[in-house]
């Protein structure tokens, strides 16, 4: 996003040579704490609306979550068949990849703990698993 600041002008519509005065907001990220967001919203969302949040607060810093969907759905208190039609969904969407049985990868473009050069290479793993789907 841009901010208005008298420090710079740059035009805004070359059509109209209109200027306006921009600095560009540096912040790219917000630290979120997701146990205390997630307590503070339940009431209002679904369980079904926080089941995303609460697999990125339950990924490891390889954005990997190491339990099968019987495990989750005792976790979240949600039904297995459910959880299963969910993440098919969430698939879909890019949101998450299923690595093997029991394991599963959240979209470093989402959320990542870490570093960016450690995010870099989450990418490239996350990359690498939708490619070896499609062999």
């Amino acid at each position: 996003m841009l901010e208005i600041n008298s420090s710079s002008k740059v035009d805004v519509d070359q059509k109209y040579t209109e200027s306006r005065n921009l600095v560009p907001k540096k912040d790219k990220y917000s630290n979120i704490c997701l146990k205390n967001f997630i307590k503070v919203v339940e009431g209002s969302y679904t369980k079904k609306d926080l089941i995303p949040l609460m697999l990125i607060e339950s990924m490891d810093r390889e954005n990997k979550i190491r339990m099968t969907l019987d495990e989750m759905a005792e976790i979240f208190d949600y039904p297995k068949t459910s959880l299963s039609t969910l993440f098919t969904k969430l698939k879909k969407r890019d949101f998450i990849q299923r690595v093997r049985n029991g394991e599963y990868m959240i979209n470093p473009a989402i959320s990542y703990k870490g570093s960016k050069p450690e995010r870099d290479q989450l990418m490239e793993e996350y990359n690498s698993l939708s490619k070896k789907k499609y062999k």
